[in-house]
């Protein structure tokens, strides 16, 4: 009969023999990286430009489909569709760690959608096949190139402001400041606001942009003071400038809006029936407060330190029935 010691070797050695099941795998670090992005939201007839970066980590063979082919998922409104599939050329190519590549993917609305032709906001998910969180997702809105400010029903048109700090939604109220809703949506669909910079920013109040001169930085000084080339007489109406609140700015003069505009930050009675409110946030509520907390500085401590731009003022039109 074996000794305890014996029988507690032999039982030691058997374990070892027999190799252990269910044991975590610890799992090698890739040797490169790969991400993807795109923009926040194009037109329906737009050309989409999303950009692929690979990160190599250690010296490595990269595929040549990552290099000069593709092999991209779609997915429209969370329904699979036609995948982007483009074979590289050229094998598996050596890299050395250290190494960052940039590619730029170019692409008509088109490749994505079975018809641009669309009367509402589309989200496209696009991946790259095979690769765990290499994705990005950007949303398609209705071509508005061609719409007529008159054939809109401006009650139920809407417009996104697009910043560097997310997405906000906006509804108009005709029915309160038809002349303002006409001018701000015409502004939208010529394009005046893509580019400008919301300038002046002040939490617990408001957070104001509009002004052409914000798109060149050696005009700092003139933020704030330009516009359309003509003026707009003011509708003051029973709106309330609560948190939210579409608003025109203008100067001292009642009858002086022209572009600049601002979005209520917190309730403001002060502002009621003294400026010419005409549409409310429906979305983007998150953005709104994130803009309002930024760093500011300057003379009135009120200039984002980081600017603030709104890139694009993408119109949801709705004609009128």
């Amino acid at each position: 009969m074996k000794t305890p010691q014996a029988l507690l070797a032999a039982l030691l050695s058997l374990a070892a023999a027999v190799p252990a099941q269910g044991a975590p795998v610890l799992q090698q670090a890739p040797a490169y990286r790969m991400a993807l992005s795109g923009p926040a939201i194009v037109a329906a007839k737009a050309e989409v430009t999303l950009r692929l970066t690979v990160n190599v980590v250690q010296d490595t063979t990269v595929p040549a489909s990552v290099l000069n082919g593709m092999d991209l998922t779609v997915r429209v409104n969370g329904e699979a569709a036609n995948p982007i599939s483009q074979p590289g050329k050229g094998g598996d190519v050596p890299m050395v760690a250290g190494t960052r590549l940039e590619r730029r993917l170019s692409f008509p609305v088109s490749a994505f959608m079975a018809s641009p032709d669309i009367e509402e906001m589309v989200v496209v998910a696009v991946g790259w096949s095979g690769q765990v969180g290499v994705d990005c997702t950007f949303k398609v809105a209705p071509d508005s190139s061609n719409v007529k400010l008159e054939d809109l029903d401006l009650a139920k048109t809407q417009v996104i402001l697009v910043t560097n700090y997310g997405e906000m939604q906006l509804a108009f109220r005709p029915d309160k400041a038809p002349r303002h809703v006409e001018n701000f949506v015409k502004l939208c669909l010529q394009g005046f606001y893509d580019g400008t910079k919301f300038h002046r920013v002040i939490r617990n109040f408001m957070i104001q942009g509009g002004c052409p001169n914000t798109k060149d930085d050696s005009k700092q000084a003139m933020w704030g003071s330009g516009g359309p080339g003509y003026r707009i007489d003011a509708e003051f109406n029973d709106l309330r400038h609560l948190k939210g609140t579409l608003s025109m700015a203008r100067t001292q003069d009642p009858n002086s809006a022209g572009s600049g505009f601002f979005l209520v930050h917190k309730e403001s009675p002060h502002l009621d029936n003294q400026y010419s409110a005409f549409g409310n946030l429906v979305e983007g509520v998150d953005v709104l407060d994130a803009i309002a907390n930024v760093q500011v500085g300057g003379p009135q401590k009120s200039t984002p330190v980081q600017p603030v731009v709104l890139s694009a003022a993408v119109v949801l039109p709705v004609t009128k029935k």
